[in-house]
């Protein structure tokens, strides 16, 4: 009985072998999955980069393994790649984040949804994977005082170098008015009414919005238009970096580009503006995501005391 055993076993592995084998030139990783992350990401370029980043760290981490093929991915094997990334550390030296693991994790298991449509597995193992992400650290307001100093070093910062950096100005005074994301920044000028005063801008997931435009933004736009540009700027991308350093070099290490868009959210939420006009204003969905993003404090909330008597 225990022969019989072991020959079916044994069997089974040659099996195994040979269908490993034939799969080679068709479903390893390199024969494929560039090419459909071309296709699947191609209407998003920015998604794109961030995905073919993603892979690149995948990609190291599966030769490593010697994970040649999709069906040779198991749930163990995910689970060690988010604690190998977590392990590695940034350029400048910070320690990768879970969170960043799981963004990671989440490109991968659009590679094994497409194998698993092709027949080069039975699962995806990266779907549900049942590991929280960090609790992102709250985004601060902005104060008046570092909205100052901020407008003060600006000039000097993008002197530094005018090609990499000349976004940046007209980037902080859009966003602090408008309460819009970075990339969100970069708008046609031909999506900006004047006259009008609205402003169109291109959101997440393809979606645009239009806002009223804050009538501090109308000499920005009209000097635009009277240089010739086209745009309001262009976001580079690694702006987020760019920014990273402006704060870090203002020994500002607590504020993020996207404190301005918190800083609008709590401004108009202590001015008493109605919260489904706040949405409308900065293009938010979610009441619950508009909620997280106020920065009231307990001397903002003496209109609450006043009617309660």
């Amino acid at each position: 009985m225990g022969r019989r055993k072991a020959q079916d076993e044994a069997n089974e592995l040659s099996r195994d072998a040979k269908a490993f084998a034939g799969s080679a030139s068709t479903e390893r990783w390199e024969a494929w999955v560039d090419d459909f992350l071309a296709m699947h990401y191609r209407n998003s370029p920015k998604s794109y980069v961030r995905a073919k980043g993603a892979w690149s760290q995948w990609r190291l981490f599966l030769a490593e393994r010697k994970i040649l093929v999709p069906r040779a991915l198991d749930y163990q094997a995910v689970e060690s790649f988010v604690r190998w990334r977590a392990a590695q550390k940034k350029r400048n030296e910070e320690p990768v984040s879970i969170n960043t693991a799981l963004c990671d994790v989440r490109i991968c298991s659009v590679a094994m949804g497409e194998a698993l449509k092709r027949g080069w597995c039975l699962t995806n193992p990266c779907a549900k994977l049942g590991i929280k992400k960090d609790e992102a650290e709250e985004k601060p307001e902005i104060t008046p005082e570092e909205e100052k100093d901020i407008r003060e070093a600006l000039p000097a910062f993008v002197a530094q170098d005018p090609e990499v950096y000349g976004h940046m100005i007209n980037s902080f005074e859009i966003a602090i008015h408008q309460g819009c994301r970075l990339r969100e920044t970069e708008v046609p000028l031909t999506r900006i009414d004047t006259v009008r005063r609205t402003i169109t801008f291109h959101a997440k997931g393809k979606k645009r919005f239009a806002t009223q435009l804050h009538p501090k933004l109308v000499p920005l736009v009209d000097g635009l238009r009277a240089s010739g540009e086209t745009v309001t700027c262009r976001i580079p991308m690694l702006a987020s970096k760019h920014w990273r350093d402006f704060f870090d070099q203002l020994d500002l290490k607590h504020l993020s580009f996207h404190s301005t868009r918190v800083t609008v959210v709590t401004r108009l939420a202590r001015a008493g503006v109605p919260i489904s006009q706040a949405m409308s204003f900065v293009g938010h969905a979610s009441r619950l995501i508009h909620r997280i993003y106020t920065r009231l404090q307990p001397g903002d909330l003496s209109l609450c005391i006043a009617a309660l008597g």
